[in-house]
């Protein structure tokens, strides 16, 4: 059986708009979920960008219509990759979501006689491209790492924003008429994969937003301005740190921040269920407490990360306490009577290397980490700057 175009988009603007539309709606009835909120513009892009081509591709072939597909395309994979930095708790970046659609937009009307059909193609492509890039990345960090529906949406973003890269590169060389795009990367080929990405994506978009909004996350839940396991949640504890950071800064203090983060931690709760990885998270938050410094900032930023933040006088406090939470770790099991014992992957960054920025911290932070957790795990790396070559 042969789909012609005609039938192939009927059908791609149906799923785009039903799963759209049901997206859009379970997010409006949850509250506080920014990462939700804009996912939802996503998908309100896409079906947007749905209808105009519809429109075009039923007659009304004016320019401008090209214009707002092209524009709301965009916002796509944009707003997936701002949703991913919310959810990883930071900032969505929107100014940069905003000045891609913008340049897609005025390339669309700049070429709107030159290229007809394809007008604003050579910014819309790479703008896809690099969103998809953008988004597959930051689902692969922080607290979405541990998430195995997030790693399948990276891999369908890394797979879309190749695509998309390979169809810039063939439309720049060929044309809209070129013997590769046409047989290979022409709208057929495009309408099947989005078709295939908006299912996938929504499925793997929907379970995060529940699990988010859910109770299994212990790092996730609050009760006021602490997380449920007793130590500042992720909201609370990143305004005592820029506070922190503002005051330290000041007066020219020297602080050193140490990141903990559970090694397996969703290989633990999938063999050993919920309720055991719960535990983990209970009993090293526990041992976190009991050997940061009195006078440290303590915070619970996601399910299995805790992150120590102290006022140093030299370079090796915060590894030192880094070394006593990993042998009190080894020294203390999750579960008397089965002996199990939890792992962690630290992460040591000082503010006389990195400054006082608390993102520039932060993403050191999770660098530090990622190289530790790279290593096997229970490992201490303290965060460098990169090494510029004579």
């Amino acid at each position: 059986m042969i789909l012609d175009l005609q039938t192939l988009l009927i059908v791609n603007g149906v799923v785009v708009v039903l799963c759209g539309f049901s997206f859009v709606v379970n997010t409006a009835m949850r509250r506080n979920d920014a990462a939700g909120r804009l996912w939802s513009v996503s998908f309100i892009g896409g079906m947007l960008a749905v209808i105009c081509y519809a429109i075009w591709g039923g007659g009304l072939q004016s320019s401008w219509i090209l214009v707002i597909g092209n524009t709301a395309y965009t916002l796509v994979a944009g707003m997936i990759w701002a949703g991913c930095r919310v959810y990883n708790g930071r900032k969505p970046r929107l100014i940069l979501v905003g000045v891609g659609a913008l340049i897609v937009a005025v390339t669309s009307v700049v070429t709107a006689d030159s290229q007809g059909a394809w007008q604003g193609a050579l910014a819309l492509f790479p703008a896809v491209a690099l969103f998809s890039g953008l988004a597959a990345v930051e689902s692969l960090r922080g607290r979405l790492l541990r998430n195995v529906n997030a790693r399948i949406l990276a891999a369908a973003l890394w797979v879309v924003g190749f695509y998309y890269a390979l169809r810039t590169i063939a439309f720049a060389i060929g044309g809209s008429g070129g013997e590769f795009f046409t047989t290979y990367l022409g709208p057929q080929q495009t309408t099947l994969l989005l078709t295939a990405f908006v299912i996938l994506g929504t499925i793997s978009l929907s379970i995060l937003q529940v699990e988010r909004a859910g109770t299994q996350a212990l790092g996730d839940v609050t009760v006021g301005a602490l997380s449920v396991v007793g130590l500042l949640s992720a909201a609370s504890f990143a305004q005592q740190w820029q506070d922190w950071l503002e005051r330290a800064s000041f007066h020219g203090d020297r602080l050193e921040m140490v990141a903990v983060d559970i090694d397996s931690l969703p290989e633990m709760n999938t063999a050993l269920g919920r309720n055991f990885g719960d535990g983990a998270i209970r009993s090293v938050a526990h041992i976190v407490r009991e050997h940061a410094p009195t006078s440290s900032l303590i915070g619970h930023p996601g399910a299995g990360r805790f992150v120590i933040v102290m006022v140093v006088s030299n370079d090796r406090e915060a590894q030192k306490i880094a070394s006593r939470v990993r042998d009190a770790l080894v020294d203390k099991p999750i579960d008397e009577s089965q002996g199990l014992r939890a792992t962690a992957s630290f992460g040591v960054v000082d503010t006389d290397v990195f400054g006082y920025d608390m993102s520039t911290l932060r993403d050191a932070l999770d660098e530090a980490t990622l190289s530790a957790r790279s290593s096997g795990g229970n490992h201490i790396v303290v965060g460098r700057l990169p090494s510029i070559a004579a």
